[in-house]
């Protein structure tokens, strides 16, 4: 029974950083691909949206830092899937507020 349990832990972690990696790599792209001006806008609009969020980020985890021992870093990777998250949810928001 302990088993089975570490074992679909693990495959949840498997997946979720799997998604975390396809989410990254296609914000990436969604950046650099360029279109009308309607996916233009729906664009701006999602990278304002998650950089207010990554920059609420960056002051929570500063509060951490400063209220806390002081000694946890900020880790990039953690960072950029955080990134990578935000611009996906503002994106699919915009998408379907805007219509793209």
């Amino acid at each position: 029974m302990d088993n089975n349990g570490l074992s679909l832990f693990a495959i949840l972690f498997l997946v979720f950083l799997g998604l975390s990696a396809a989410l990254i790599i296609w914000m990436f792209v969604s950046l650099v691909h360029l279109g009308d001006e309607r996916r233009q806008q729906i664009v701006g609009k999602a990278c304002t949206l998650s950089f207010s969020g990554l920059v609420g980020y960056f002051l929570l985890r500063t509060l951490v830092f400063m209220l806390g021992d002081g000694k946890e870093l900020l880790h990039p990777l953690i960072t950029l899937m955080v990134a990578a998250y935000l611009f996906a949810f503002s994106l699919a928001w915009y998408k379907r507020k805007l219509g793209g």
